[in-house]
C-alpha cells in the first residue's frame, strides 16, 4: 500500500495546491490501481476527512469532487463526514430553504474556527501549521497519516429497535498498543446520510442560474449519537484482555432515508486528534 500512496502523493504534487479559500481547477490524480484496505484488518489505520461546506457555497461542489477523488483512491481506508455550517449553510427562500445544519456541526465549525468554505480537517491533526485545510492540501495530509499505526480497533454492529425509526448501535473497542501519552480518550458516534437530492450553488457555467437543482449531497452529518465531544473512556481498560463494549439507541427524523444512512464512530484524544475511525451502513 505504501508504494501506491507514494505514487499518489507524487501525482498530488501536480495538483493546484495554492487553493486557499476556493477550489477552482482541481485536477484528478488519474489513479488506475490501488490496494484496497481489508475491512476486517484491525491493524489498518483508517482516516477521517471532515469537509466543511454549504449548499449556498458556489465553490463547494469542487471541494466535494476532491473528496470523491480521494475516497476513490483510499476506498475503505477513508471515512468522510460533510458538515454544513457557517453562513453558506444558512437556509433562505426557495430553492435553498432546506436546512442541512446541525447543532453538532455548528459546534465543530465554531470550535475549530472554520471561516472559509470549502475547508476540511484530516483526523483533526495539524498539517503545515493548521488543522483547517484547503482542498488542495487534503491529499498531502492523508498521505502523511495513511501508514501510521491505528492505535485502536473499532468493530460496529447495528440493529433496528422495536420503536419506529429507532436503531441500536453496538461498539466494540480495543486498544492495540499502549500509547506513549497515556492520556484521556473519547468515543464519538455520528450519523450521516448519502444521496440527499437538493439544490446546490455552483460556479459551473453549465448552470446559468448559478445552482444545480438536483445535486446529490453525500456523507451529510445528520446528528450526534453521542455528545459531539464524545464519551470519556477514562475509566475503561482499553488495553486489557477484554474489549470495551458500548451500546447506544437513537432515532431518525421522518424525512431521513435509513437505507442511505451510515454510522461513523471514532476515537480521539483530549487534543481532539482522531486516532481511529470506523463506518458502517445503518442497514447493512
Amino acid at each position: 500500500m505504501k508504494t501506491c500512496h507514494n505514487l499518489f502523493f507524487a501525482l498530488l504534487l501536480l495538483l493546484v495546491t495554492g487553493i486557499n479559500n476556493a477550489c477552482d481547477n482541481i485536477e484528478p490524480p488519474y489513479m488506475t490501481h490501488q490496494e484496497p484496505v481489508n475491512d476486517n484488518d484491525e491493524t489498518a489505520r483508517k482516516l477521517l476527512l471532515e469537509v466543511f461546506t454549504g449548499h449556498r457555497c458556489p465553490n463547494c461542489p469542487e471541494g466535494s469532487k476532491q473528496a470523491r477523488i480521494l475516497q476513490d483512491f483510499y476506498q475503505d481506508q477513508l471515512v468522510v463526514i460533510t458538515i454544513h455550517a457557517g453562513w453558506y449553510a444558512n437556509s433562505t427562500a426557495e430553492p435553498f430553504n432546506y436546512d442541512f445544519t446541525t447543532s453538532e456541526g455548528d459546534a465543530i465549525n465554531k470550535h475549530f474556527g472554520i471561516e472559509f468554505y470549502p475547508n476540511g480537517m484530516v483526523n483533526r491533526q495539524n498539517f503545515e501549521g493548521s488543522k483547517a485545510l484547503a482542498p488542495g492540501s487534503w491529499g498531502s495530509a492523508l498521505h502523511v497519516l495513511a501508514d501510521m499505526e491505528p492505535g485502536f480497533s473499532i468493530n460496529l454492529s447495528t440493529s433496528e429497535a422495536q420503536s419506529a425509526n429507532t436503531f441500536n448501535l453496538d461498539v466494540n473497542l480495543r486498544g492495540l498498543d499502549t500509547p506513549a501519552d497515556n492520556g484521556e480518550y473519547l468515543l464519538v458516534a455520528m450519523l450521516t446520510e448519502d444521496q440527499i437530492i437538493r439544490p446546490q450553488r455552483t460556479n459551473d457555467p453549465e448552470y446559468p442560474d448559478g445552482y444545480i437543482p438536483d445535486y446529490e449531497h453525500n456523507h451529510v452529518l445528520r446528528k450526534g449519537i453521542t455528545h459531539v465531544w464524545g464519551e470519556s473512556m477514562g475509566n475503561e481498560d482499553l488495553w486489557g484482555t477484554d474489549p470495551v463494549n458500548k451500546s447506544y439507541s437513537f432515532s431518525l427524523d421522518d424525512d431521513w432515508n435509513a437505507e442511505n444512512c451510515n454510522v461513523v464512530v471514532y476515537v480521539m484524544n483530549n487534543q481532539m486528534e482522531v486516532k481511529q475511525v470506523e463506518s458502517l451502513p445503518l442497514i447493512p
